[in-house]
């Protein structure tokens, strides 16, 4: 799963097939197909193991802290997001 951030107005957009943008509307991304996407604006790309997320999710305690998963900053150069 990707999505982006905003660091004008520090919002976090998921990316879906349709063109979306943060609340300042200075960032913008969406897919192109089911793995690869394109950005732009001041986005910066982050994404989310899903596998991770859906085993945190069958592990979600009643009670206490959350589980975990993992996200991460996607690079500059990443064949699968296109910065324009």
């Amino acid at each position: 799963m990707k999505l982006i951030y905003c660091p004008d107005c520090s919002d976090m957009v998921r990316l879906t097939l349709r063109k979306r943008s943060c609340a300042c509307k200075k960032s913008w991304g969406k897919y192109t197909d089911n793995l690869n996407a394109v950005i732009g604006g001041t986005a910066i790309p982050i994404g989310i193991s899903n596998s991770s997320f859906v085993d945190a999710l069958w592990k979600r305690p009643q009670e206490g802290l959350g589980s975990r998963f993992e996200a991460f900053i996607i690079p500059k150069v990443c064949p699968t997001v296109e910065q324009r």
